[in-house]
């Protein structure tokens, strides 16, 4: 695969379609490999964690990665990382990357994304995992942070490195002058050359938990940096809509992502974003998969066009 990066300037990948989370073994997975057109891979899953002497490692799993060259095997593969921790102040977890070099070297991918958040702080006893992303504040500093990282991460891997949106359940994160999260996001991509990995379900969640018009902050984003979309489901807790992709997509998302698909001209793929722990049916995940297919042919791209790969 060639590079389709350039220093400064923000390069499309190819057209894909429409994606599933990888997970292996899983039935509904399985039953999906003729009604996707690419499959994205979280790395984090191919390993188990070591640390010895404080020093973190990802050790890679021979048989989860012959198992992973298997079930990739012909199908357009990108990368969505767990533990990279892009925003800790500290640094970010280089074992991640080692691990990701590792991926890279077996299977080359079309792009790779991250959160907008960290997963280690500083710790009694050294560096500590809190087990989830946490947000960053919207701020100068932050930025100045996550940009030469961004654009490493480009340098590094010659595709498109791509921030997700992510969901936060604490109201009044620290900002400069008003910033949010979408001018944060606008700023991130204007400065670094890098995309965006839109979630529309983390989107909907903190729309819903903090009360803003997710169409009015999607009317602000720089749509022409979007190179994917997430669409998810999950679970009410306490009062809250949480990050966890068990169920499927609520119509609110599928509405927004209605809006967005023809206005977003870079756009390269869609994905279905499934947990292990998701319990629906082969046949639910099919129709959730023809339900994007529909929308992603709104691309102004395609003009018309069906079909498999070919027509991405």
């Amino acid at each position: 695969m060639e590079s389709t990066w350039r220093a400064g300037d923000f390069v499309p990948p190819r057209r894909l379609g429409v994606g599933l989370t990888y997970i292996p073994g899983a039935p509904a997975v399985e039953a999906s490999r003729g009604a996707v057109d690419y499959l994205e891979l979280s790395p984090d899953i191919l390993c188990h964690e070591q640390v010895e002497g404080g020093t973190r490692r990802l050790v890679p799993q021979p048989a989860r990665l012959e198992q992973m060259l298997r079930d990739t095997e012909g199908v357009p593969v990108v990368v969505h990382g767990l533990g990279l921790s892009i925003g800790s102040a500290r640094g970010w977890n280089a074992a991640y990357l080692e691990l990701l070099d590792t991926v890279r070297e077996l299977r080359p991918f079309f792009w790779h994304s991250e959160h907008l958040g960290f997963l280690t702080v500083d710790g009694p006893g050294g560096e500590l995992n809190v087990g989830t992303p946490l947000p960053l504040p919207f701020t100068e500093e932050a930025l100045e942070l996550l940009v030469p990282r961004g654009e490493a991460l480009a340098r590094r891997y010659g595709v498109p490195f791509l921030l997700e949106n992510l969901t936060w359940y604490l109201p009044g994160l620290p900002s400069d002058g008003g910033r949010d999260e979408v001018a944060f996001l606008n700023d991130f991509v204007e400065r670094s050359g890098c995309g965006l990995l839109l979630d529309l379900y983390n989107l909907h969640c903190n729309a819903v938990n903090h009360g803003f018009d997710a169409l009015e902050a999607l009317g602000r984003l720089r749509l022409d940096r979007v190179v994917q979309v997430h669409v998810a489901g999950g679970d009410t807790h306490d009062g809250f809509l949480m990050d966890v992709h068990s169920q499927v997509v609520p119509e609110p998302v599928w509405e927004l992502l209605e809006w967005l698909v023809p206005r977003a001209p870079h756009l390269a793929g869609i994905s279905y974003e499934l947990l292990e722990e998701a319990r629906l049916s082969p046949d639910t995940v099919l129709q959730q998969l023809e339900r994007a297919r529909s929308l992603w042919r709104l691309h102004p791209a395609l003009a018309g066009k069906a079909g498999r790969h070919g027509a991405a």
